[in-house]
């Protein structure tokens, strides 16, 4: 997840409108780079809601080990493969 260097703490009202409509104050969207039509994401962190922008959203890399691992990992036993594989060219027919 990506930190905060600089402290920016900033507070607003604002009014929750029917089925949970929230309008985010313009100098709040402005300087997050939200703009309308943006896809943001929503978190609930106990009784907080955090909003942030798509570009925030954190996501993992991996090495190229570490995805032939996964790749590896992610195959059926053999026994397996062949009960499907089976199953597969019955359901073919």
């Amino acid at each position: 997840m990506q930190q905060i260097n600089d402290f920016d703490y900033q507070t607003e009202w604002v009014k929750v409108l029917t089925k949970g409509l929230v309008t985010l104050p313009k100098n709040f969207r402005d300087s997050v780079g939200i703009r309308e039509g943006d896809v943001a994401r929503i978190r609930k962190i106990g009784r907080r809601l955090v909003i942030e922008p798509r570009d925030l959203a954190d996501y993992e890399v991996y090495s190229q080990k570490e995805l032939s691992q996964m790749l590896r990992d992610d195959q059926l036993p053999r026994t397996l493969k062949k009960q499907v594989d089976k199953i597969w060219s019955e359901l073919k027919q």
